[in-house]
Formats: structure tokens, C-alpha cells, sequence
């Protein structure tokens, strides 16, 4: 990679280019690129450059001319090749073309002639030459100095032997000089990378002063407590956070992580919760450190601060999912037990009636274990995308029709109103899989509307898709519930649900059903007044979409 010197913008090229510039003109130069050495800057980095008074086409000519000369080394650091006036000097304007009359201005003048000067109409023709500089010092190789002068022309550190010791101390200034530059342009680039990190680092990160203002605030901090940096900076960071512990009970200033770490105390992975700006508490594990100054003096705290709310979330959800799975599996199994081992004592006898009585209740929650079971089949299938379907025409309102009979023959005491208008078209779907989606938001609807056993289906067409609205009057949903409902293992958190049964998945299975057709499926609830769930379908075969893993 190079640069020239209209491409040069930061202060370290600045920097480097008039310190190259003026070794080259203290050396009789006048024009030259300084190579740097990859070990006396990032072995891992590309070939870096400083030109001066070298446009770039002229670079790769320039540098080829320097390796097929004699190279420098500590014992003689310059070295010297001719250069014939033609092939490099085409490329590099004003060593080698200028006009008569700027010519005649440089004569006129006492200036020096140029090669290719133009004089009392004649050209005259100057011999240049290569010189090499090996820059090192006792660190090492800084790198080569390749630069362009007249031939015969030299230095004051190089007129004879006696004064190779100047040109030795010249390379050690000029070294000196290049060593602080590289090293300021070092530190120019791990600021950029630590920049970097702070800024695009997932974990929130705030550092303060040791009076505990905060002077840093990165974007991953802003999106977690809804603050800006601006609003923030300078403040007292206790007033921003203030924390508190699993119990929800605030964390006074002394046990603060900040304080913690200062006080010597390791704080690594500390659960607790935080406010954001609304209020609103979210579960994060924050670590605090300190850096101090050599005498041991703090200077700035470091506070790292992860959310773990989806890590929460996971965990309430096995939880939920161990719980009632447990409860869904053994309540059928202790029935069916009971009743089994009722029937088969061989000193009971039953009545016909009261036998098929206990045998009914056997039948039914062995279906009910199946219907479990096969739900978590299919829970399963979908998350491993595993969904396949047979979308053809379907006839919506006879299946309608068909599984609103099978309900009403099993549950006579159950009212459904249909209101589904007499040219209602078609859809693309998969007959199987929408007969799941209406039976298990009938079978939710008269479940948990145990007073009210009237159930509304409606359908309508809209644009290209057609709506189902089935509406109960039952317990309703909560707002919060309503944005989790279609989520694995969630039910709703009134206490009149948890002695209903079910494994939350019924609507979880409904929603990928239906976003798999390319569908949508919501819920309108008003607590305690019922519930109004819709799903639409498209008319027309959507592009085939990818099974998504909720």
C-alpha cells in the first residue's frame, strides 16, 4: 500500500512526509520514497511507503531501480547507482521537462539547471543517480531511504571518510525521528481498534473518573438503558444505575459493583438487575475493574454489563416446560392407573354401566396422552423444519362445516354460530394441516370458556387472502400474555388456566401452520370478556418460504 502526498490526510503521514522530505533535500535530493520495514512496524501488515515529490506510477520503476543496485547495509549505509536520463525520469515532471522560458528564469536567476533545461535553444542533458540509505538504529531496521539527486552532487556528512561520523549521526536523528513517528502511528491505530471495540461491542461498557462521573458510555449501554452519552456524561454514575439485587431490592452506593472493585473485592459475572431510563427492570451480569496508576492510585473504573434476559427467558422456559409436561404426563397416567387397577382386583365386580363407565375414562386419557405426545412430535418437527405440507385448492367452508359437526357430535352441549358468506373462495392450503388449526382454536375456545359455551366463526375474504375469526366469551388474555401466547410452553398467567390442561403448544403449532402458507395469525383480548382469534390464508399459492424455527 502507498500514498502520495496529496493523498496523505493524518497527522502521522504529515509527520512522516516532512521528515522524509527534509532528509532528502539535507542529502541533495530531490525526490525519493522511504520503504518501511515490516518489523520496525506490524510484521502482519502490507509494505508501507512515504513518497515525496514521487507520483505514483513512478513508484513501482523507482523501487525496481533500487533492488537491481547495490544495497546498504550497517558497514556502508549509502550507496550510490547512476541513473541514465531516460525510463524513470519521463515519469517524474521537473527533473526532467521544463519549458525555455522557465529555463531561461532558472539561468537568468543563477538558479540550477534542471535535466531536459532548455537554454539558448539547446537541451541540456544532466546525469542523475540512486542513492540507497540504510536507516537503522540499535533497535534495528527502520528501513531504506531511496532517493533521486544530480550526479556528483553530495551532502556535508558524506564529503570524505573523516566524516562518516556525521552521516552516522544524521541516520540516527533521522532514525529517532522515524521511530517516534511509527510508534505515535502505532498508538493512532490501537486507538482506532479499541475505539472499534468499545463501539461495536455487544456488551454495554461504561468507565468513569475516580469521583465516579461517568466519562464513557458506548452504543451497546445506550440501547440496554434507553440513555444517550450525551445526557449522561459527567453525571454521577449511581444516579444513572441504580442497581438492584435478585430479590428487587435496591443496592445501596457501598455495595455497587464500582465500589466493590474498588474497594479490592473481585466482581466477575454479578447477577443483578438494572433500570433503564422508563424504569423498567431487566436482568443483567456485570463485571467492574479499575485501572490504577503506578503508585497504585485509581483511575478510571470499567463496568461491563451483559443482558441475560434472553438467557431468562430460556430458563423459565425449561422450566415451564419440565413442570407441565410433568403434570400433563402424570395426571392421564395416575387416572388410567387408578381405574385399571379398580378393574382388575378379583374380588371387585362391576356393573356393565359402571365398568364402561371407568372404561371410557381409560380411553380418554390414553387419547388424551397420545394427543400430548403427538403434539410434542410435532413441536419437534417444526423446530428442525421438518414441515412438510400439500398445498392444493381447498374449499375453506366445507371443512369448516366438517369440523364444526365432528365438535358438536363429541360436545353437543356446545353452540357454534357460523357466519361464512355464500361466495367464499378458495385457498391454497393443505387441507390436513388447517383442519389442526381450526380444531385447536375451537378446542381452546370451549376450554377456557367454561360458563359461556358459544362459540362465533366468521370468514371473510380480503383483498387475496381470506380471514377466520373464531370468538368466545371466555376469561380473555392479559396484554402481556397476548405478545407470548404463540410462544412454546406459554399459557396464559391467570390462575384459572393452570388447572385447565394443556402443555401450551396448541398455538404455537397454529402459528407455524399458518406462517408456513404464508399466512398471519393474531389475537384480539379483553380480559375477563373473551377472545377473538384470526388467521389468515392466502387465495394464491405464495413462493415457496423457508421453514422458520420460532
Amino acid at each position: 500500500m502507498s500514498w502520495s502526498q496529496k493523498q496523505q490526510t493524518g497527522d502521522w503521514y504529515d509527520q512522516m512526509t516532512v521528515l522524509i522530505g527534509s532528509a532528502i533535500r539535507l542529502l541533495s535530493g530531490e525526490a525519493g520514497v522511504f520503504v518501511v520495514a515490516n518489523e520496525a512496524f506490524d510484521p502482519q501488515s502490507s509494505p508501507e511507503y512515504v513518497l515525496y515529490r514521487v507520483p505514483e506510477p513512478a513508484l513501482p520503476l523507482l523501487l525496481a531501480a533500487a533492488s537491481e543496485g547495490t544495497r546498504p547495509g550497517s558497514a556502508h549505509p549509502l550507496a550510490i547507482n547512476p541513473l541514465p536520463p531516460a525510463g524513470l525520469l519521463t515519469v517524474l515532471p521537473g527533473l526532467y521537462d521544463t519549458d525555455m522560458e522557465q529555463a531561461q528564469g532558472n539561468e537568468a536567476e543563477g538558479g540550477a539547471w534542471e535535466a531536459g533545461d532548455v537554454v539558448h535553444g539547446e537541451i541540456v542533458r544532466r546525469q542523475f543517480e540512486l542513492c540507497s540509505l540504510f536507516v537503522h538504529d540499535p533497535v534495528g531496521m527502520l528501513g531504506y531511504l531511496h532517493f533521486v539527486r544530480p550526479a556528483g552532487a553530495s551532502s556535508c556528512f558524506e564529503h570524505h571518510d573523516a566524516q562518516q561520523g556525521a552521516l552516522r549521526l544524521f541516520i540516527a536523528q533521522l532514525a529517532a525521528g522515524l521511530r517516534a513517528a511509527l510508534k505515535a502511528r502505532a498508538l493512532v491505530k490501537e486507538q482506532g481498534r479499541l475505539a472499534a471495540i468499545f463501539k461495536y461491542s455487544a456488551d454495554g461498557i461504561l468507565t468513569v473518573d475516580n469521583a465516579l462521573r461517568i466519562i464513557d458510555f458506548n452504543p451497546a449501554m445506550e440501547r440496554l438503558t434507553g440513555w444517550r452519552e450525551n445526557e449522561v456524561l459527567g453525571r454521577f454514575y449511581y444516579e444513572v444505575l441504580r442497581a438492584r439485587d435478585l430479590q428487587g431490592n435496591e443496592i445501596g452506593l457501598q455495595d455497587s459493583p464500582l465500589l466493590q472493585a474498588l474497594a479490592g473485592n473481585t466482581v466477575a459475572n454479578r447477577e443483578m438487575y438494572i433500570p433503564a431510563r422508563d424504569g423498567q427492570l431487566f436482568p443483567v451480569r456485570v463485571t467492574a475493574s479499575w485501572v490504577r496508576s503506578a503508585w497504585g492510585e485509581p483511575m478510571n473504573g470499567i463496568l461491563n454489563v451483559r443482558d441475560i434476559t434472553r438467557e431468562r427467558e430460556e430458563e423459565e422456559q425449561r422450566s415451564t416446560f419440565i413442570s407441565v409436561i410433568s403434570h400433563e404426563l402424570q395426571t392421564p397416567i395416575a387416572i388410567i392407573k387408578g381405574y385399571a387397577s379398580t378393574l382388575a382386583r378379583p374380588d371387585a365386580t362391576f356393573e356393565p354401566a359402571s365398568a364402561h363407565t371407568r372404561l371410557v375414562a381409560i380411553e380418554e386419557e390414553a387419547d388424551r396422552l397420545n394427543r400430548l405426545v403427538g403434539n410434542l412430535l410435532y413441536a419437534s418437527r417444526i423446530e428442525a423444519g421438518g414441515l412438510q405440507m400439500e398445498v392444493v385448492p381447498l374449499d375453506l367452508a366445507n371443512l369448516i362445516e366438517s369440523v364444526v359437526r365432528r365438535l358438536q357430535a363429541k360436545a353437543p352441549d356446545v353452540t357454534v354460530r357460523l357466519d361464512i358468506p355464500d361466495n367464499l373462495p378458495t385457498v391454497m392450503a393443505d387441507r390436513d394441516r388447517i383442519e389442526e388449526v381450526l380444531q385447536n382454536l375451537l378446542d381452546n375456545a370451549i376450554k377456557y370458556s367454561p360458563r359461556e359455551r358459544v362459540v362465533w366463526l366468521a370468514c371473510r375474504a380480503t383483498g387475496d387472502e381470506v380471514v377466520v375469526s373464531i370468538t368466545d366469551q371466555g376469561m380473555g388474555i392479559s396484554l402481556r400474555d397476548q405478545e407470548q401466547i404463540f410462544q412454546r410452553f406459554r399459557r396464559g398467567r391467570d390462575s384459572s388456566t393452570y388447572s385447565l390442561p394443556g402443555a401450551g403448544l396448541g398455538l404455537y403449532i397454529c402459528r407455524a401452520i399458518v406462517e408456513a402458507h404464508g399466512g398471519h395469525i393474531w389475537v384480539e383480548s379483553t380480559l375477563h370478556q373473551g377472545s377473538r382469534f384470526s388467521f389468515s390464508l392466502p387465495r394464491v399459492e405464495k413462493a415457496q418460504l423457508p421453514m422458520v424455527v420460532f
